[in-house]
């Protein structure tokens, strides 16, 4: 068979193609369902419930970062977040704890969708992409990464003209795209978990008074609660992140941490804040996600959102066997969809059939 009939065959939008990529489809969506339903056995929003228990815990006076949730299983997961979080969450402790469970939970919910909107995702296939088991336990449980992931890709991406699942990339390498708006979306990626550092640093490269305007508002919040939260208590937050690095955590996930020293992986992290300074191009949003998903200390399902720019970016056929293997919430599927995902991007580059076809950049103009 030549190549030109190979094309025209496995070429996007043939029969053949179409067929496989229904058949995927399928055994994503019937993979997905069946981690949902294993999702959906813990209580709903309950990564509200840890910070609220933890600022309930520091109103009273007790210990906001209890190292118990490392060991028992019994009782909620431990609290991670920065201390100036507690004042910011006191109020809502007074609230009834049902009302403020589903309101985070329909508030992930909105923010999901604006994301997957914001990536070119129409409206028909906005349900299936909440079924994907990362998608839908970040939203069960009203993690605050779904937040992260938003202002990730109001970072690297622009509103699309089309929602036909070709993203607009933020042409931040020309001159005025970079804003101090993007800046502050950026320093929110990073936040509440500096590991996500990459995404601000990308900016900060390009223009850096747009990137340090954007994390004032975040400097400015832990300066105005320290008073109230004091200097031990970031102490504190220290050792526990420390705790949740170590690998004998039941919960961290597939993590590096796991697998290497925790040297090198330092050394990893650090070459991947490097890489985020010098990495240029369309694709620079997409291998900022993939970094930050190569080292992040604690591997949560929901990390795997940071995955989703890159799979609408290669062939579907690639992308839905990732979705896949994601979705079986195993070891081996997680690190096999990520080498899926980063050599298809990368052998991309030489062989540009392996990206699906369409997508442009946007000029400044557009903006």
């Amino acid at each position: 068979m030549t190549a030109t009939s190979t094309k025209a065959l496995l070429g996007p939008g043939t029969p053949a193609t179409t067929i496989i990529r229904l058949g995927l489809g399928v055994v994503v969506v019937l993979t997905s369902l069946v981690a949902d339903a294993d999702v959906a056995k813990f209580p709903v929003a309950i990564d509200m419930m840890i910070p609220l228990a933890a600022a309930e815990r520091w109103l009273a006076g007790g210990v906001a970062y209890l190292p118990t949730g490392f060991t028992d299983r019994e009782i909620l997961p431990p609290f991670l977040y920065p201390p100036f979080v507690l004042p910011l969450l006191a109020p809502l402790t007074s609230l009834p704890l049902d009302l403020v469970r589903y309101a985070s939970a329909l508030i992930a919910l909105g923010v999901a969708v604006l994301a997957m909107r914001r990536l070119a995702i129409g409206w028909v296939l906005v349900p299936f992409v909440l079924l994907w088991e990362p998608m839908f336990l970040g939203v069960w449980e009203a993690n605050i990464q779904v937040i992260l992931f938003a202002a990730f890709v109001a970072t690297f991406w622009i509103a699309p003209r089309r929602h036909d699942l070709e993203p607009q990339p933020r042409p931040i390498d020309e001159r005025g795209s970079v804003t101090p708006l993007v800046g502050w979306y950026a320093a929110t990626v990073a936040s509440v978990k500096a590991t996500q550092i990459q995404a601000w640093l990308a900016i900060l490269r390009r223009g850096p008074r747009a990137a340090v305007i954007g994390a004032l508002p975040w400097a400015a919040l832990a300066l105005v609660t320290l008073p109230l939260v004091g200097t031990a208590l970031y102490g504190d937050w220290l050792g526990q992140v420390a705790r949740a690095s170590d690998p004998a955590w039941w919960a961290m996930g597939p993590s590096l941490l796991k697998f290497l020293p925790s040297g090198v992986v330092a050394a990893l992290t650090l070459a991947t804040f490097a890489a985020a300074l010098v990495i240029r191009g369309r694709d620079t949003g997409i291998w900022i996600g993939l970094m930050m998903l190569v080292v992040a200390p604690n591997m949560h399902d929901y990390q795997a959102l940071f995955l989703l720019p890159a799979m609408l970016r290669i062939r579907r056929e690639f992308a839905l066997m990732a979705a896949f293997l994601t979705a079986t919430a195993t070891v081996q599927g997680w690190w096999l969809s990520i080498a899926i995902v980063a050599v298809t991007m990368l052998l991309g580059r030489r062989w540009p059939v392996l990206y699906e076809p369409g997508g442009g950049v946007v000029s400044a103009a557009a903006l």
